[in-house]
Parts: C-alpha cells; sequence; structure tokens
C-alpha cells in the first residue's frame, strides 16, 4: 500500500524481489524463493515522481504491468451503500455489536464528497459502531460527526438553496425506499411516512407515473 511513498533506498530492494523472486532473511545468507503476486496502490502520479526522480523508473515498469484505476469515491457514489453495508457487518462482527443503517444516513453519505476516500467512509463506520447507543444508525448520526462545511460544499456545488436540498435529498430517500423495498407501502414503512405520501411524492418528483 501507498507503493509511492518508499524510500528511495528500499525500491531497489523491492526490485530485486519481483526480478529475482527471492528474499534474503535479515542476518541470513541463504536466498528464499517465493511464489507470490504483488499488488501495489497509490493515489500519487508515479510517472511524475519518475521524472522527479523520486521512484525508480525500472521499478515502475516491473510493478506497472496490470495497471488499474479506481475512481475516487466521490466519483462512484454507487459504490457507498455498498461498502458501507460492509464496513458495517465487518465492525459488528468485530466488535460484537447488532447495528443498522437506515435510508436517511445513506443518503447523506451519498452527498458527502469523501475527501479522504474509502478510508474516510470506513473509519466513521467504525466510529459509529463504537460510540452510538442505538441500534440504528440514522442521518442525525451521520450530521453530528461529519464535516458540515465540506457537506455544505456539496449542495452548493450543485447551487442548490435550503429548499431545493431539501427536494433533493427527499426525493433521494423515496427514489431508494422504492428501489431497495419494491412497494410504496414497504417505502413508506421505511421512511415513516404514510403509503399516500410516498405515492404523492413519488408523481411530484417523476419517481413513478
Amino acid at each position: 500500500d501507498e507503493i509511492g511513498e518508499m524510500p528511495f533506498n528500499l525500491q531497489s530492494k523491492l526490485l530485486r524481489v519481483l526480478q529475482e523472486k527471492e528474499i534474503i532473511r535479515i542476518g541470513g545468507s541463504v536466498p528464499i524463493k517465493l511464489d507470490v503476486r504483488v499488488i501495489a496502490a497509490t493515489n500519487q502520479k508515479l510517472e511524475e515522481q519518475v521524472k522527479e526522480g523520486n521512484f525508480r523508473e525500472d521499478l515502475f515498469y516491473r510493478l506497472n504491468v496490470v495497471p488499474i484505476k479506481v475512481p475516487p469515491l466521490r466519483n462512484r457514489k454507487e459504490d457507498i451503500s455498498l461498502l458501507t453495508n460492509a464496513f458495517l457487518e465487518r465492525f459488528n462482527e468485530r466488535y460484537g455489536k447488532n447495528k443498522r443503517i437506515d435510508l436517511s444516513a445513506i443518503n447523506i453519505l451519498e452527498q458527502y464528497d469523501w475527501p479522504g476516500n474509502v478510508r474516510e467512509l470506513e473509519n466513521m463506520i467504525e466510529r459509529l459502531v463504537v460510540t452510538i447507543n442505538e441500534k440504528v444508525i440514522t442521518g442525525g448520526h451521520i450530521l453530528n460527526i461529519i464535516d458540515h462545511k465540506k457537506m455544505s460544499s456539496a449542495f452548493e456545488k450543485n447551487n442548490l438553496n435550503l429548499k431545493e436540498a431539501v427536494i433533493f435529498v427527499e426525493k433521494q430517500m423515496i427514489e431508494n425506499a422504492l428501489k431497495n423495498h419494491g412497494s410504496t407501502h414497504k417505502a413508506a414503512r421505511v421512511l415513516g411516512v404514510s403509503q399516500p405520501t410516498v405515492l404523492r411524492k413519488a408523481k411530484k418528483y417523476g419517481i413513478m407515473e
């Protein structure tokens, strides 16, 4: 992880491991053969690091066999609910909890820009599992710990005023509830409103005819 942060003097040692497929233990003298596949990750532009003399060119080409570019979390909002539930399951098991997360929380998470990327989301879910007393993580819990300035900027990017922001979040919540639960009756129960309210607002926002 963070291969771009590796000190220059250690890069040659890693290069030898990749080329020779062997290591020598500290204090040892006998090479030990390896059968491994190396996956290296970085958020830096290694090509620029090579040009600046901070990263070995030969190591870069040795590592850059099958490059995979992963967009930042803010550009793949559809992954947020999947990652959130995966982290929730992991930390429930780790800490012996049985927390759930509701749609209002997921909707707020999907509006945030995640400057710290997936790690920030992971840390937030762990914090919520450990610190809140309630069994269900709600939008209120998220708003208590999220960076409000960054949350506000997410709405400002779309030039939304308060009324428009409320409509935006309401539409998102209704749309997600209908998609996840399949009927207006089930969506209404999850959202805590009546079925006619869900039906009326869904028609109003063009979610359903």
